[in-house]
C-alpha cells in the first residue's frame, strides 16, 4: 500500500505543477510528452515507463490503445501531434478525498 500513497503523492505535486504552468480545459491539461517525462523522471523509486502503466491503468492520463499518448489535432498548424492528456477532472476528485480527515 505504500507504493499507492507515494504514487499518488507525485501524481498530486504532478498536477499541482501542471495548473500552474499550463491551462486547464475541460478538466484536462494538454502538453508534450517529454515534459510529462521530465516530471516523473523526478523520483526515480521505480522506472517511468512503471509509472506510466500505472498512470495510464488508473486513467490518470488519458492514452489512445497503443501508448501513453493522444492524437489532438492543431488548429493553428493544421496537423495532428501526439500529446499527454492529463486527466485533471480525476486528479481534483482524488484531492478531495485524500484532504478529508476521518479521526
Amino acid at each position: 500500500m505504500k507504493l499507492l500513497y507515494i504514487m499518488l503523492d507525485e501524481f498530486f505535486a504532478v498536477a499541482e505543477f501542471l495548473e500552474g504552468n499550463y491551462s486547464v480545459a475541460d478538466d484536462k491539461i494538454i502538453i508534450n510528452s517529454n515534459v510529462f517525462y521530465k516530471l516523473l523522471d523526478k523520483n526515480l523509486y521505480i522506472k517511468r515507463k512503471e509509472k506510466l502503466d500505472f498512470y495510464r491503468s488508473m486513467n490518470l492520463i488519458i492514452c489512445n490503445s497503443n501508448g501513453y499518448t493522444s492524437v489532438i489535432y492543431d488548429k493553428e498548424t493544421k496537423k495532428a501531434k501526439r500529446k499527454i492528456i492529463f486527466n485533471y477532472g480525476l486528479y481534483k476528485t482524488l484531492k478531495k478525498l485524500s484532504d478529508i480527515n476521518f479521526y
